[in-house]
């Protein structure tokens, strides 16, 4: 059930975008410190499955037009402390046949306190545009990124997972909140 956003790489992203730069940089999120994180819910419960295993690649340049931000999770690497959930949810994905889910950057613009980016997501074999606000913090000697989105597991050909033959609900919201080094 996972969706990659590899959104993590994002915070580096956008807090260094307020930053002046005077040559391309290239940073990663901070594997284990950073989550990636999705969050559904079943009429009788709401489960978060997370994620602290991505790769999130952000390539910065002293325009934002030029920019890219990747991202991309092994579905495998999703927890909600519920190992019976987490295999139905591999069966649901098809993980076997995806395995990954993936974020490609299109466009990084600033917008209010943040940064707004728009770009596709690869989920179970299907590509669609997603867009979303990020904010960026400054904790001693860090840089965080938080943001988030909804998408619809229909969207991208999911059949819902169901407990006591009741389906989740069709959205997903997409969650991160990644730190790296300055």
């Amino acid at each position: 059930m996972s969706v990659y956003l590899k959104t993590s790489g994002l915070a580096l992203f956008f807090a260094l975008a307020s930053a002046p730069l005077c040559a391309a940089k290239s940073y990663q999120a901070i594997k284990g410190e950073s989550t990636l994180s999705y969050h559904m819910v079943h009429p009788m419960h709401k489960f978060t499955g997370v994620s602290r295993d991505f790769l999130c690649q952000v390539d910065l340049s002293p325009d934002t037009v030029s920019s890219s931000i990747k991202v991309s999770a092994l579905i495998g690497s999703f927890d909600s402390k519920n190992s019976s959930r987490d295999s139905h949810a591999m069966e649901a994905v098809q993980a076997l046949k995806y395995p990954r889910v993936e974020f490609a950057s299109e466009s990084v613009k600033p917008e209010g306190d943040g940064y707004a980016v728009a770009g596709k997501l690869t989920f179970h074999g299907r590509v669609r545009p997603v867009a979303f606000h990020v904010t960026p913090k400054f904790p001693p000697g860090k840089i965080e990124i938080t943001g988030g989105f909804d998408v619809k597991l229909s969207d991208f050909g999911v059949e819902r997972p169901r407990l006591l033959f009741v389906p989740v609900q069709d959205k997903m919201t997409i969650s991160f909140d990644l730190f790296a080094a300055p």
